[in-house]
């Protein structure tokens, strides 16, 4: 099985630097540029499912990547990005902060002291929902032969990969927060798997 991990191309909250989480923000024009070019990349890989986050951003980046072949894209809650509760639509650059919290950036610093926003998903939540799924679909036999593409976001991708590998939450992040469109390759063979290239552009 190959798993073909892609987070979405770029918004308006990417460039504002504002928080995402689960608010429903499209793609920009250079988000929707991204995706064609990763798209032109990816032209030749016979993906046989395609999964998605059901926010708009992601499920757009699928139906770009897709492009003309025949095969329906899959809704699922275990691709959807973080939620940050209260604090969505804030944002975190310096001159412009404005976040109640003033340690919310220990999200993307030192994750292992991170405070979750009120109504938002702790990253233990996160990493559980998003883990669970890609293990169903890393032990389901009847998906051992196929090609996967499963369109996330940073956070979410991130979750499923430290939960994967059992990491500590200081190692979240890994090398760091996934570029937009950027994509990652698992292989996985009876309920085992790799992770053959992580965070890797095309454009």
């Amino acid at each position: 099985m190959n798993i073909y991990l892609i987070r979405h191309g770029e918004t308006d909250y990417n460039r504002a630097r504002r928080l995402q989480g689960v608010t429903d923000i499209p793609l920009n024009a250079r988000g929707i540029e991204l995706a064609e070019k990763t798209a032109e990349k990816l032209k030749d890989i016979q993906f046989d499912r395609i999964y998605s986050s059901p926010l708009i951003r992601a499920w757009k980046t699928a139906e770009i990547i897709r492009g003309n072949r025949d095969i329906e894209i899959i809704p699922t809650e275990g691709l959807r990005e973080i939620s940050f509760g209260d604090y969505e639509g804030l944002t975190i650059l310096d001159e412009k902060y404005n976040i109640p919290d003033p340690d919310f950036c220990d999200f993307f610093n030192a994750p292992e002291k991170y405070h979750t926003p009120p109504n938002g998903e702790s990253i233990e939540q996160l990493k559980k929902r998003t883990t669970a799924f890609m293990w169903e679909i890393i032990r389901a036999p009847e998906y051992q032969d196929l090609t996967i593409l499963m369109s996330s976001h940073g956070a979410a991708i991130r979750g499923m990969l430290f939960g994967l590998q059992n990491l500590p939450v200081s190692q979240f992040w890994g090398s760091g927060v996934h570029k937009n469109c950027a994509v990652t390759l698992i292989r996985a063979e009876q309920g085992r798997f790799q992770i053959e290239f992580e965070n890797k552009i095309y454009y």
